[in-house]
């Protein structure tokens, strides 16, 4: 009996090789390369068996069970702590020398020389058991002994990348040439990369925001959303689409893909001065990626990596995605001094 047909278009099933294959190549001899393609390795690997927990679901047990809370008080679901516990154990097979996880107080220190890793093993897990995207994003530093790579501005990043559980599981990343994605395949567990260079495009009528929140953003970002929302009978001259999945890794393989705009910005409220979103393990590697890609990662008015980290947890405001828009976002927010 022949296998029923796929469904899909005429695209469909374009691939240029495996991710194996692309870092190997990018390695070569180069000592310090092929340490940064051994974690790359070693956090798909983990991914892989992540994949198949979070396919599972409740089958196997409760993954949204509240186990505790993390450093800044965040409640910890069982996935969490699982992931954070899978991560470290196979990043340091891979030569990890430490580890920051948004999971534990500090970095675990670990065996390795050159490279440490910050990583944010479950991005999303409020998603948990709903069927919307959760991920993983991690930043890969240079480590030497004399300094805390974790406390050194994002520019410094080798590397950096995500994996997006959704209906498939998709891998973006960047080793400072480009960005590229891939799909893991289903039955054999390997990812194929799907598309090279990545490029996002300039201008965008899709935006991500929390609009919950608007009520409590101050005036030039509530100023921006209003000539936005006021479509094309307003100052902006067309309609925007607004997008919203409660995944900082699920908005950036979309805006990857596509294009958009997100943003979490500092806004009133006690405890949000600087948005949710912590700069070494979230932001860091998303203004990586937005660059490579061709587009922008801001906190309102400064570039992501320029920033330096003043806590291993410390968060920050975040825009990021088509260039054009968050640079407007920036010139409304620096147009009114009193915004912040």
């Amino acid at each position: 009996m022949s296998a029923p047909a796929t469904p899909g278009n005429d695209e469909a099933g374009v691939q240029y090789g495996s991710v194996d294959e692309y870092l190997s190549t990018w390695a070569g001899e180069d000592l310090s390369r092929q340490g940064v393609a051994a974690l790359i390795n070693g956090v798909l690997d983990a991914a892989c068996l992540l994949s198949a927990r979070i396919a599972a679901g409740s089958l196997e047990g409760d993954l949204a069970h509240l186990v505790g809370s993390n450093t800044d008080g965040d409640a910890q679901k069982a996935i969490d702590i699982a992931s954070h516990e899978l991560f470290i154990e196979i990043l340091a097979r891979a030569g990890a020398a430490r580890v920051l996880s948004e999971e534990a107080d500090a970095p675990v220190m670990l065996n390795g020389q050159h490279f440490a890793v910050a990583i944010d093993p479950i991005d999303g897990s409020g998603n948990v058991g709903l069927g919307t995207p959760v991920g993983t994003i991690f930043s890969i530093m240079p480590f030497c002994e004399a300094e805390d790579p974790f406390l050194t501005p994002g520019k410094r990043q080798a590397a950096a990348g995500y994996v997006s559980f959704g209906n498939t599981v998709d891998l973006g990343f960047s080793v400072g040439e480009g960005v590229l994605l891939a799909t893991m395949h289903p039955q054999t567990g390997e990812f194929l990369i799907v598309k090279r260079q990545v490029q996002i495009p300039r201008d965008t009528s899709e935006l991500a925001y929390n609009a919950s929140n608007h009520r409590h953003l101050h005036p030039a970002m509530s100023l921006y959303l209003q000539d936005c929302l006021t479509g094309k009978e307003g100052t902006r001259g067309r309609d925007f689409n607004m997008r919203w999945l409660g995944s900082a890794v699920g908005e950036l393989h979309r805006i990857l893909i596509r294009g958009g705009v997100f943003f979490y910005a500092g806004d009133k409220r006690p405890g949000f001065e600087n948005g949710r979103l912590r700069l070494v393990y979230e932001a860091n590697p998303i203004a990586f990626l937005m660059e490579q890609a061709g587009g922008r990662a801001t906190d309102g008015k400064t570039a992501i990596l320029d920033k330096i980290p003043t806590s291993h947890h410390c968060r920050t405001p975040l825009v990021f995605g088509s260039a054009t828009e968050v640079d407007l976002i920036a010139s409304y927010l620096n147009s009114n001094p009193t915004s912040e």
